[in-house]
């Protein structure tokens, strides 16, 4: 939140590319089947503050697929014309969609930190970032049937 902004067009492609290639060791020891679909080929963000925001989505997705026999987790990147909604859908635990005003919270968990090890503050940094970038985060998901999270950025 301190941090100044530098705002700028981004690719989304890049980004994404350089968050898979950090966590490459753990999809391939893990056998997660990751999937990228962008079709934005440019965004108006701090390239930091959306690499921050997406890293921590698909940190939870690889952390909330950790019991599933085989993670799949789809990122994708659609046009709107004025917007781009990406979105980070994982077949993970889920979660029960009455607590999801409450996950964009500081310290707000779901889970028990020691069966889902984390701050905390994760999501809280993600809508943060999404608000101080001109977008907004949202989710939605089913407990059992995984989660999906959504990052609306302007163009």
């Amino acid at each position: 939140e301190r941090r100044e902004l530098h705002t700028g067009k981004v690719n989304p492609q890049d980004v994404i590319e350089a968050l898979l290639a950090e966590r490459a060791e753990e999809i391939k020891a893990r056998g997660a089947a990751v999937t990228v679909a962008v079709s934005c080929t440019s965004v108006t963000a701090d390239r930091d503050g959306l690499a921050l925001a997406l890293r921590n989505l698909i940190e939870n997705a690889l952390k909330f697929t950790r019991n599933v026999p085989q993670a799949v987790i789809a990122i994708d990147g659609r046009d709107t014309g004025t917007t781009c909604i990406f979105s980070v859908r994982d077949n993970g635990i889920g979660f029960d969609m009455k607590f999801h005003d409450r996950i964009f919270g500081i310290f707000q968990r779901l889970q028990r930190s020691e069966d889902y090890p984390g701050t905390g503050i994760g999501l809280a940094i993600v809508n943060k970032a999404m608000q101080r970038m001109g977008g907004r985060a949202w989710a939605e998901s089913e407990p059992g049937k995984g989660a999906t999270f959504y990052l609306e950025i302007p163009e």
